[in-house]
């Protein structure tokens, strides 16, 4: 299976964004704050040009930690028929080195809980914040130091 990473538009990613991270709710639940900045890049996995995946980074400060210099990796989804074939490490990856690209110091996100494990073997830390995000479940707080 070949996979390709592109850089694309914040909505391209609404479609995937809506059927793994929002339950089929409206698109416009699936465009977040933050997504139109010139700050903001997003990153599409493709299979023979079809998209399976994506991933959002955004310059966002984190409320639970004081990280200088750091964006928020949001949206991280991959369509259930291409889960577990390493789709979202490559995406992890890719963000990652963007960002170490930028300069950017830190890496933080609001990990739904049962996706916590997957960035904990990227050696993200989990500093213990669990939080409830309303009509999407529980949450953990992760973070990376790239430099």
């Amino acid at each position: 299976m070949s996979v390709s990473l592109k850089k694309v538009a914040a909505n391209k990613l609404f479609e995937i964004r809506r059927k793994i991270l929002r339950n089929n709710t409206s698109y416009k639940d699936c465009q977040f704050e933050g997504d139109n900045k010139n700050s903001s890049v997003h990153f599409g996995a493709f299979i023979n040009d079809v998209i399976v995946g994506g991933v959002s980074l955004l310059k966002n400060k984190s409320i639970h930690k004081d990280l200088k210099n750091c964006y928020q990796l949001r949206g991280m989804c991959v369509l259930k028929n291409f889960q577990n074939h390493g789709i979202g490490i490559k995406l992890l990856n890719e963000a990652e080195r963007y960002c170490s690209d930028l300069g950017v110091n830190n890496i933080w996100m609001n990990a739904r809980k049962n996706a916590a494990v997957f960035y904990l073997k990227s050696n993200y830390i989990d500093l213990g914040i669990r939080y409830e995000i309303k009509g999407i479940g529980q949450h953990h707080f992760l973070y990376k130091k790239l430099k």
